[in-house]
């Protein structure tokens, strides 16, 4: 069984897993001219970037309390 810290470390890395992808997938969007279709995800991938930092920030928060 995971202690407590074990567990915060594990899904620190999970989230930073997923910015860093989100990132890689941005950053090939960037700079290209894009269709509706890409458009839209790039912005769903920004808009995604957004809310995994809100979250993983009132996470640390909370466990810093």
């Amino acid at each position: 069984m995971m202690t407590d810290k074990e567990k915060v470390i594990e899904y620190e890395l999970q989230i930073e897993d997923m910015i860093h992808t989100l990132q890689e997938r941005i950053h090939e969007m960037e700079n290209k001219k894009l269709n509706e279709f890409e458009d839209g995800r790039y912005l769903a991938y920004t808009e995604m970037m957004d809310i995994i930092k809100t979250r993983h920030k009132m996470i640390m928060e909370v466990i810093a309390e």
